[in-house]
């Protein structure tokens, strides 16, 4: 096996990950290679959360970027122990939400909190306000002021909630992947792991 993957080829190996992680699912996944770098961008819409997406095509991330000192620095990965580099710097996820998922995400909103919205002068949001911006200056009735009390920050909640139980098969392209660790540079790294 050679010791570098393109970002095509890559980008090649996530889509298998993400097909055996989460069938069914459609995604895209598109390499990009500028000067400078390279990165694949992967969308998908409703399905699972962010975060579990993330979590499966993290370790094809080539390099991290620590912004208190302006640095990128080099992630370290093996397929089957053998060293290799992938040819993208940065994997991102960009979860798109249906109407649908909206409307149902409104619905258990609205259930529970109806105590809150029982005295609410103030309409229904609509899925139209959510996605034209005119949610982000409700609130939720008693929650407080601010970020806490933000009614969008508490949709984002419930939308995270009704992916929570998706589930994440296992992937034996991923099971071949290990992380070796980073360059140790960077606020927060470990180094180089032992192999």
């Amino acid at each position: 096996m050679k010791n570098y993957l393109s970002c095509a080829e890559t980008a090649v190996m996530i889509r298998q990950v993400l097909k055996e992680s989460f069938p069914g699912v459609k995604f895209s996944v598109r390499s990009s290679v500028y000067s400078g770098g390279a990165s694949i961008n992967i969308r998908y819409q409703d399905g699972p959360n962010y975060d579990a997406v993330k979590a499966v095509v993290g370790i094809f991330e080539a390099s991290y970027f620590d912004g208190m000192q302006d640095y990128k620095g080099q992630n370290y990965t093996a397929i089957d122990g053998q060293e290799i580099r992938f040819g993208a710097d940065f994997v991102f996820v960009n979860r798109q939400i249906s109407d649908e998922l909206y409307a149902a995400a409104l619905d258990a909103l609205y259930e529970k909190f109806a105590g809150n919205f029982a005295s609410d002068p103030l309409p229904r949001v609509t899925v139209a306000d959510v996605k034209n911006g005119a949610s982000l200056s409700r609130e939720i009735p008693g929650m407080g002021n601010g970020l806490y009390g933000g009614f969008n920050r508490r949709l984002d909640e419930v939308v995270k909630e009704l992916a929570a139980d998706f589930p994440v098969q296992e992937s034996a392209t991923l099971a071949r992947i290990s992380s070796l660790g980073d360059d140790g540079y960077g606020m927060g790294c470990v180094g180089r792991l032992a192999a």
